[in-house]
């Protein structure tokens, strides 16, 4: 994960402040933990309280004024908004607030890329884009190593699962 102070650096340090039942958390990196009087050394950390405190309201502020400007062009909901509700408004906003989404489903699940199951009617489907896909790499090689041949018998075989696939309305 990024640090949210400089957005370019690993975060090393997570630090959460917790006032009432509102929750902040923040993902910083060491130059930027340096920075707001947090000293690492020896595995240990030591907080100067008061510059900490100052860096998460500070960074609290930014953020929200960040969110309150970030809007989906297509139908207009905000992030904060979607933060509020749970739901995004359209397709557009995947691509509006990408980062974001991308952001909450690591802190949530670790990962972005899901690995479960797929419905059975599914399988069959997934293992031929799949195929496919390994298709396309191999005849990319052929053509790159100028195997010609090779090339000829993958693009043939691709056509071949792909005519299959329209049979099937796939």
């Amino acid at each position: 994960m990024k640090c949210e102070i400089c957005g370019t650096r690993e975060a090393v340090i997570h630090i959460q402040q917790i006032i009432g039942n509102k929750k902040v958390e923040l993902y910083i990196c060491e130059e930027c933990a340096k920075e707001r009087g947090i000293k690492t050394g020896n595995d240990k950390i030591e907080l100067s309280i008061s510059s900490l405190l100052t860096g998460l309201v500070d960074i609290q502020d930014v953020h929200k004024k960040k969110n309150v400007q970030k809007v989906c062009p297509s139908c207009g909901l905000t992030l904060t908004e979607f933060k509020e509700k749970g739901r995004l408004g359209c397709a557009e906003c995947y691509s509006a607030f990408g980062k974001e989404i991308r952001s909450l489903l690591h802190k949530m699940y670790g990962k972005t890329q899901h690995f479960g199951k797929f419905p059975h009617q599914l399988r069959t489907y997934k293992t031929f884009l799949i195929d496919v896909e390994k298709l396309k790499d191999e005849l990319k090689k052929a053509v790159t190593e100028e195997d010609y041949e090779e090339a000829a018998v993958l693009r043939d075989r691709i056509a071949e699962l792909q005519r299959e696939a329209e049979k099937f309305h796939v």
